[in-house]
C-alpha cells in the first residue's frame, strides 16, 4: 500500500535504530574498563548498562516526542544533568523539577538543523506522515 519512495524513507529509518546502538556502545564506553579483574568489569559493564537505562528512560519522557532529536547531544545533557538527579532521588518534587529543567534543555538545544539538499531521516519521515495523514493526497483514501 506504500509507495516506492514511502518504502524507502520507512527502511531508512532503520538506521535511525542502529545509530541508538552505536550512541550506547560509543558513548556509554561499554567496551573499556579501568579494572583487570574480571568481577569488578562484569560489576562496571553493568553499571553503566544501568546508567544508559535511566538515559533512555529520560529520553522517552523528555525529548523522544521531537522527531528532529539529536541522541548525541541529548545524551551530553544527560550526562551533564547526571549528578543533580543523583541528588533530586530523594525527594519526588524534586526529582520532577530536575527532570524539568533537564526536559527545556534538551527541548533548547538538543535539536538537529533542518537540511535543504539532503533532507534527515526525521525530516523525511515528517513529510511522509503529513502525506498518510492529508485524506486528499494519500493513495490510503483510493
Amino acid at each position: 500500500m506504500l509507495t516506492t519512495e514511502d518504502a524507502l524513507v520507512l527502511a531508512r529509518a532503520r538506521w535511525q535504530i542502529e545509530l541508538l546502538f552505536k550512541l550506547w556502545k560509543s558513548h556509554g564506553h561499554l567496551t573499556s574498563s579501568r579494572s583487570h579483574k574480571p568481577w569488578r568489569r562484569v560489576c562496571e559493564l553493568f553499571a553503566k548498562l544501568l546508567a544508559l537505562l535511566i538515559q533512555h528512560w529520560l529520553f522517552l519522557v523528555t525529548c523522544w516526542r521531537c522527531p528532529k532529536r539529536s541522541l548525541v547531544r541529548a545524551a551530553q545533557l544527560v550526562r551533564q544533568f547526571a549528578l543533580a538527579l543523583a541528588i533530586a532521588c530523594d525527594s519526588a518534587a524534586h526529582l520532577a523539577a530536575t527532570i524539568r529543567r533537564l526536559d527545556a534543555g534538551l527541548q533548547a538545544g538538543a535539536t538537529i538543523d533542518p537540511r535543504r539538499r539532503s533532507p534527515g531521516t526525521w525530516q523525511l519521515l515528517l513529510a511522509l506522515d503529513s502525506r498518510l495523514d492529508d485524506p486528499l493526497t494519500s493513495d490510503w483514501a483510493a
